[in-house]
Formats: structure tokens, C-alpha cells, sequence
């Protein structure tokens, strides 16, 4: 998803780049928005993901407990995940010159 946008929005990040923009006020503007994103997915998937697993073990002998530390752990594991890809595209985007984007548009 982030590979898509900001490819898409390559003329966006140009005209920033052109009125002095630097690379980390472009990756915070990307950054707060899927931030947000991502924190909205996890309030969503957390309660459902809780219950699947809860009734899928259900019948099992020996069930290990659901703890926090589960989401935790994979909350951070993809943050850690979508913003090295988000800074990564971000970084490929700003040195790209500002005059070959506009021309090709």
C-alpha cells in the first residue's frame, strides 16, 4: 500500500521538495497517516483475532494462555515493518529530481 501512494503521489512530494521540503517532513507527513492506519487496523483485529483463536482452541486438552504480549509483539514486528518500508520509499522518492518528475507528467 505505501509502495502504491507514494508512487502516485511522486509529483506531491516533488512540488515539497521544490518549496523546501526536507526528507524528514515528507516522511512525517507520510508517517502520521499510516500511523493512524495501522492503529486503527490493530483496534479492529485485536478483539477478532481474540476470538478466533479463543474458539479454535476451545476443545483442545492443554490450551496455552492468550496473553498481551502476543499483540504486542506483533503490533511492533509490523510497525517496524511498514514504516522501514514507508522510510524507504520516502528516502527513493526525494532524491529523484524534482525536474524529471514534472517533465514526465
Amino acid at each position: 500500500m505505501v509502495i502504491n501512494v507514494i508512487r502516485q503521489r511522486y509529483r506531491e512530494i516533488a512540488l515539497r521538495k521544490v518549496n523546501g521540503a526536507t526528507g524528514r517532513q515528507v516522511a512525517l507527513l507520510f508517517g502520521k497517516k499510516y500511523l493512524y492506519i495501522l492503529g486503527a487496523s490493530f483496534v479492529i483485529a485485536i478483539p477478532l483475532v481474540y476470538y478466533i483463536i479463543d474458539d479454535y482452541t476451545k476443545d483442545f486438552a492443554v490450551k496455552a494462555p492468550i496473553g498481551a504480549g502476543i499483540f504486542v509483539t506483533g503490533f511492533i514486528l509490523t510497525l517496524l515493518v511498514s514504516l522501514g518500508t514507508l522510510l524507504w520509499q520516502v528516502r527513493k522518492a526525494v532524491r529523484i529530481n524534482p525536474a524529471l518528475i514534472m517533465k514526465s507528467e
